[in-house]
């Protein structure tokens, strides 16, 4: 049966519709608990370093570069690093500002950690970072999540690694439209990439908190930047966190 124009038009409107209250709801429920990140630093990591030189529940307090790296309930390996300042997240202001620390990069320098719980040595090309949008994550504390890579997209960024270049270009991931880009290891300590994106990439708004940022590293030591941006009507909520593999299987 044909349906007339009327009624996809009335179809499309209810799925439309349908799509914005389950991320409402979704975003209620990951948001009921949105500050106990930010507790536990500014509670308990931060005040118990500063006066009993110990970082617990944290792995590590930094007070110079201002940042925690905390081990993740989730998953095997894998940690968070936190600011000590209160950033919202991705959508933050803060991140404008040229002085504010460099948490990519720091970070990456931090992935080492994730080895050693592994107690095995873990290629980069095997490991990544997340940070997911505002309306795919939990918390209203920065936090970048330090991981392990799936499987299934580190080979895929094999079979791609010879077209990657530094210009901003489409790449399908897990169904998901991502923009790609490479960075060298030094482009990575230089400027903070949430300056590069927001600056580089087409149609970006840096306060609607719209895109999650991934990171991990290709074969011939490039790093590889993937940004992926909320997309309603598609159901895609900026989770970049989609990319890795808390369980560490592929390892």
């Amino acid at each position: 049966m044909k349906m007339n124009g009327a009624v996809v038009k009335r179809i499309c409107i209810v799925s439309i519709v349908c799509i914005m209250v389950y991320g409402a709801w979704r975003g209620y429920a990951l948001h009921r608990n949105s500050d106990a990140l930010w507790n536990i630093v500014s509670r308990q990591c931060v005040p118990h370093q500063q006066q009993q030189h110990s970082p617990t529940p944290c792995q590590q307090v930094n007070l110079s570069q201002g940042y925690v790296l905390l081990k993740d309930k989730v998953g095997i390996a894998q940690y968070l690093l936190i600011p000590t300042a209160q950033v919202s997240g991705i959508e933050s202001d803060k991140l404008l500002d040229p002085t504010t620390p460099n948490y990519f990069s720091l970070a990456w320098s931090l992935m080492p950690r994730v080895s050693q719980r592994l107690e095995k040595p873990i290629p980069n090309t095997l490991l990544s970072l997340a940070i997911n949008s505002k309306w795919g994550r939990s918390q209203n504390q920065l936090h970048i999540h330090l991981s392990c890579l799936r499987g299934d997209v580190r080979q895929r960024l094999a079979e791609k690694q010879s077209t990657l270049n530094e210009q901003w270009q489409r790449l399908s991931l897990l169904n998901h439209p991502y923009w790609v880009r490479t960075l060298t290891l030094e482009q990575l300590d230089a400027r903070s990439l949430f300056l590069r994106v927001f600056t580089e990439l087409p149609d970006i708004d840096p306060g609607s908190g719209r895109e999650g940022i991934a990171v991990t590293m290709l074969a011939d030591g490039r790093l590889v930047v993937l940004v992926l941006r909320t997309d309603w009507v598609k159901g895609i909520l900026g989770s970049a966190e989609e990319l890795q593999d808390h369980q560490c299987d592929a390892v």
